[in-house]
C-alpha cells in the first residue's frame, strides 16, 4: 500500500498589527471626545440649582453637601466687568439728547463733543440791547433750559458774550471793553437768578462768566456779525462737579 502523501499546509495570509478597523473606531472615538469637551467648555454652571441638587442627594442618601470649586462666567459677565460707560457719560447722553429738540428753536444753536455739549441762545432773544433784564418772552426758552440743568447733576457754565459796541450804561465810562466785561458778566448772572428763583435750580450748580467782547463767532464790522455776537451760552459737561460752599441767598440782583 502506498504511503499517503499529505498535501502542504496553506500558509496563513493574515496581515501583522490591528486590524484596519480599529483605526477607524479610534479616529471616531478621538472626535467625539473633543466634541464633548467644546460642550464642557461652552457650558456654565448654575451655583444655586448645584446647591439644590446636592442637598436633595444629601437628604435622600446621607452625603455631604458640596459646591463647585470653579464656574465659568459667563460671557455677559466678562463684558459687562470689561465695558462700563461711565454714570456721567450715560446722564450726558441722556440731557444732549434732550437739548438737541430745543435747539430746534432758530434762536437757539447746539454744539457737541464727546463728553460735553453746549447751547448757544441769541443775546437779542433774552435782553434787549444794553440791557441786562429778561424779556418776558424769553421765559420759554430759559424755561426748557431749566429742565436740563435740573437733569444734569453736573457743573453748568452760564457764559455772556457782547459784541465791541460800547454799553449802554456803566460804571467804566471811556472803556468800551470793560464796559462790555460787566454787561456780559450781569446778563449771566440774570439767567442765572431767573433758573434759581422760577425753577429752584441748585445755585452750586451754576457758574456764571464774562467773556465781553473777547470770544467773538463773527466779524463785529456787520449788524448781523455783532448779533451772532451778542448771546449766552451753557456748557454741559461729563464729571464737571461744583466744589463751591456757597452760602449766598438764592437770588442774585446784578449790581
Amino acid at each position: 500500500m502506498a504511503d499517503e502523501v499529505s498535501a502542504p499546509e496553506e500558509e496563513c495570509k493574515c496581515e501583522k498589527g490591528a486590524p484596519k478597523w480599529v483605526v477607524t473606531f479610534g479616529d471616531m472615538m478621538s472626535l467625539l471626545l473633543t466634541f464633548f469637551v467644546l460642550l464642557l467648555s461652552f457650558s456654565s454652571t448654575d451655583v444655586k440649582k448645584f446647591k439644590r441638587m446636592a442637598g436633595s442627594v444629601k437628604e435622600a442618601f446621607g452625603v455631604a453637601k458640596t459646591s463647585p470649586d470653579h464656574t465659568t462666567p459667563m460671557g455677559k459677565k466678562i463684558i459687562h466687568s470689561q465695558i462700563e460707560i461711565p454714570k456721567s457719560m450715560a446722564q450726558l447722553a441722556t440731557v444732549r439728547a434732550k437739548a438737541a429738540k430745543t435747539s430746534k428753536k432758530s434762536e437757539v444753536e447746539m454744539e457737541s463733543g464727546s463728553n460735553w455739549f453746549r447751547l448757544k441762545i441769541e443775546g437779542d432773544a433774552l435782553f434787549d440791547s444794553g440791557s441786562w433784564t429778561i424779556k418776558p418772552e424769553a421765559d420759554p426758552i430759559l424755561n426748557q433750559v431749566a429742565t436740563l440743568v435740573n437733569d444734569f447733576d453736573g457743573t453748568v457754565k452760564i457764559e455772556g458774550h457782547t459784541d465791541t459796541d460800547a454799553a449802554g450804561s456803566s460804571r467804566f465810562v471811556g472803556e468800551a471793553y470793560l464796559a462790555n466785561y460787566e454787561l456780559a458778566m450781569n446778563r449771566a448772572i440774570s439767567v442765572m437768578d431767573f433758573l434759581v428763583g422760577n425753577h429752584s435750580v441748585d445755585k452750586i450748580k451754576l457758574v456764571p462768566i464774562s467773556f465781553g467782547e473777547a470770544k467773538p463767532r463773527d466779524s463785529n464790522a456787520s449788524e448781523e456779525g455783532r448779533a451772532r455776537n451778542r448771546r449766552v451760552e451753557f456748557e454741559f459737561r461729563a464729571g464737571s462737579k461744583a466744589n463751591i460752599n456757597d452760602s449766598t441767598g438764592s437770588r442774585i440782583e446784578p449790581q
